[in-house]
């Protein structure tokens, strides 16, 4: 009998970062508007980027905030970033 074989590797910070904010809740467009907040786009680029309107990223920003229980952007970095010393390149999908 073949022996199942089990390898453990230590998780990628955007396997994490996706984990914590699915544990928080976060719709998938609230994570996908979290992956530009980390990579520190404005809300006028945010808005651009995902076709809708600066209004919306801001009520999806104060979504993000009673979720993670932060009170602006920069604690909301500081929130995921510290968590997993995670860098900000622009590789981080939240989806």
């Amino acid at each position: 009998m073949i022996q199942p074989h089990i390898r453990l590797e230590q998780a990628m910070p955007q396997d994490l970062l996706h984990l914590l904010a699915e544990s928080h809740g976060l719709s998938i467009r609230e994570r996908e508007l979290l992956g530009y907040v980390l990579r520190s786009y404005s809300s006028k680029d945010i808005a651009e980027a995902m076709h809708i309107s600066a209004y919306t990223v801001q009520d999806h920003l104060k979504s993000i905030f009673a979720k993670t229980d932060v009170s602006s952007r920069r604690e909301l970095i500081l929130y995921f970033v510290s968590r997993f010393q995670l860098s900000d390149e622009p590789a981080i999908s939240m989806l």
